[in-house]
């Protein structure tokens, strides 16, 4: 063999080898995300690069085990709180410690939209655009997730659909044992070695609201390049 070659070859084998250890370790690994649970910030379909070396703090995103996920057992959702953090959702908004955490966010919600104006942000957003239900008895009304970029920008910022107080939710009531719904809970102040995540896609995301708060251990890994 000759040697140029066999440097080379040597070359990739450390560098398949380095990659390897990296991955099995945690300290730098790829992960195929697939969900939708974080439109419009993470594609679906696309990969991520976790580090277990990165400590979360708050509007990281990071996987973490999930045993409700049937396909991977494992979810990527953003943290909204950590130790120590008071968490609460008021009327669709999250505050943590008292501060608007979502007044930066780009977060995707349903509207309620005409036939006509669904038509043409379909038109425009192609396939981003997920369509729900006709809302109510309006069959002229359907409600979309839209994110909020988009609905700010055709002045489809005042349609969003928002629980009240006291509308049930028994998902959440189940699990935290309070009369809470997907749009207001809390004061929650969030435990020792406890996290609480949110998807951005905040909707339709399976995230600390249906599946309660997530332990440090289980968390693999930060995402470092979103």
């Amino acid at each position: 063999m000759k040697k140029p070659l066999k440097i080379t070859l040597i070359f990739i084998g450390i560098i398949f080898s380095l990659y390897f250890i990296l991955n099995w370790t945690g300290i730098f690994k790829v992960y195929y995300y697939q969900s939708t649970s974080n439109f419009p910030t993470l594609e679906q379909n696309s990969n991520l690069i976790l580090s277990n070396l990165v400590a979360p703090k708050n509007g990281d995103f990071v996987c973490y085990f999930n045993e409700k996920n049937v396909l991977t057992k494992t979810a990527v959702n953003r943290v909204c709180g950590k130790e120590n953090d008071t968490v609460e959702i008021r009327y669709g908004k999250l505050f943590i410690n008292g501060i608007n955490f979502d007044k930066e966010l780009d977060l995707t919600h349903f509207y309620v939209l005409s036939k006509t104006e669904y038509n043409q942000a379909k038109s425009e957003l192609k396939e981003d655009i997920r369509f729900y239900t006709s809302d109510g008895n309006d069959k002229d009304s359907i409600m979309v997730l839209l994110p909020y970029s988009y609905a700010l920008e055709n002045n489809f910022d005042k349609r969003r659909t928002v629980a009240s107080k006291f509308d049930q939710n028994t998902i959440v009531q189940k699990l935290f044992k309070k009369n809470w719904n997907l749009d207001n809970s809390g004061p929650l102040i969030i435990p020792k070695n406890k996290f609480f995540v949110l998807g951005d896609n905040r909707d339709t995301a399976q995230d600390s609201r249906f599946v309660g708060l997530i332990d440090k251990k289980d968390i693999v890994g930060t995402v470092i390049n979103k």
